[in-house]
């Protein structure tokens, strides 16, 4: 029995191989769009430039990992080798619409999000006139403490402490030393504080007695004494007002007395001025006159009866009572 072919003759199956092709083509186009995209995302289609630096570990870099410029994703890590010196080439690519940024003497930083998160390298720094980086340029890289460095950090920063701390505390409690020394004699003022405090409350109560006691007597005899004062002196300014009242008659009898003083001081002066040329002859005369006197007494004496009466006159001169 001969068999006989089967012919689909439903109208929904025809054209079915071109549907599928047509299905397969617009996947491939589709997938290919999306890498596209994705490849355009991650900048496969920018153009870059390369540069590098020398790292000493490679510990946190690796490929692919992302290079940021104040924040911003500028380029990515592409490789990451061990030359021949046991340290670490690292090479970046560079967007060229950043490059302006990056300059000769840019800083390379090894930095990462937060505690935990993943590592990038931060370019910073550059001067600001400066020209931009050529291609395979060269970055000084400076590494970042991780947690490892910041904790061997940290050891060596708190062990001369803690050793300060416990050095402190031994003298501290050092029983001879200035510590305890300084809070003995500080317990010692303490009771010497109390004695003058003792003795200042006696003195207070000493004040308060005399206050009561002895203080309104004198304060009255004060007053008694400011009232006596005060009439002395009025006394004084009676008798002051006296005197100044009869002051100017004294002063007129004080002139008078003056000059009647310098007119006889005048006169005697014009006196002695006209006697002055005769004292000479005076005194010759007089001389003359003693010594006529003289001879008439001794005569007299000489003569009877006066030799009788008249003893002679003792020659030798006078003795003071002290030598005699």
């Amino acid at each position: 029995m001969a068999l006989k072919y089967l012919r689909d003759t439903d109208a929904r199956f025809q054209w079915l191989g071109w549907r599928v092709a047509m299905f397969i083509a617009i996947g491939l186009v589709c997938f290919g769009l999306l890498l596209s995209l994705l490849a355009l995302k991650q900048g496969y289609f920018v153009s870059r430039t390369r540069l590098s630096f020398v790292a000493e570990s490679g510990n946190g870099m690796n490929n692919g990992m992302q290079v940021r410029l104040s924040g911003f994703k500028i380029g990515v890590v592409d490789q990451v080798t061990l030359n021949d010196q046991a340290k670490v080439d690292v090479e970046m690519l560079i967007d060229d619409k950043y490059l302006k940024w990056v300059k000769p003497d840019s800083v390379a930083l090894l930095q990462q999000d937060g505690l935990l998160g993943d590592h990038y390298i931060e370019v910073a720094g550059g001067t600001p006139g400066a020209a931009p980086i050529k291609e395979g340029g060269k970055l000084v890289f400076a590494p970042a403490m991780g947690l490892p460095e910041i904790a061997a950090d940290l050891r060596q920063r708190t062990i001369p402490i803690i050793d300060s701390v416990h050095e402190t505390l031994d003298y501290v409690n050092d029983p001879k030393g200035d510590i305890r020394g300084t809070l003995a004699n500080v317990q010692a003022f303490s009771a010497e504080l109390r004695e003058t405090r003792k003795t200042l409350d006696q003195v207070l109560v000493n004040l308060e007695h005399v206050s009561k006691n002895e203080l309104p007597a004198t304060l009255v005899a004060s007053t008694d004494a400011a009232r006596q004062a005060q009439s002395v002196l009025n006394k004084a300014d009676q008798v002051a007002s006296e005197v100044a009242a009869h002051a100017p008659e004294i002063v007129a009898h004080a002139n008078t007395a003056a000059s009647e003083v310098a007119h006889i001081t005048t006169t005697t002066r014009e006196a002695v001025d006209q006697a002055a040329p005769r004292l000479p002859g005076l005194v010759r005369n007089a001389d003359a006159l003693v010594q006529t006197g003289t001879e008439l007494a001794n005569g007299a004496s000489r003569s009877w009866p006066f030799n009788k009466w008249m003893s002679a006159p003792d020659a030798s001169a006078p003795m003071p009572d002290s030598r005699q």
